[in-house]
């Protein structure tokens, strides 16, 4: 499979894109980023709790930033990778 056609390419570009509109400040309640992960959304009362217990603000932001990236970047490698067992029967 070329690598233009990847998810585990687009996916996390992606995830980059929504990560630079946060930091930009156009989503300062973090809601694209927390409605484009369903992870963040999962682990919202534990990330919660961290970031009140955390006193730097831009720790707490490449924390998300890290989670929703890996994320997606996961995803995407799962995907192709079934894709590719799938084509190869």
């Amino acid at each position: 499979m070329k690598l233009i056609k990847r998810l585990s390419l687009w996916l996390p570009t992606l995830s980059i894109a929504v990560c630079m509109i946060n930091l930009s400040g156009q989503d300062d309640k973090n809601l694209l980023l927390f409605l484009t992960c369903p992870l963040l959304l999962w682990l919202n009362p534990q990330l919660t709790d961290l970031h009140y217990s955390m006193d730097n603000e831009i720790l707490w932001q490449f924390i998300l930033y890290g989670i929703h990236f890996f994320f997606w970047l996961v995803f995407g490698l799962l995907f192709d990778w079934l894709l590719t067992r799938r084509r190869a029967k």
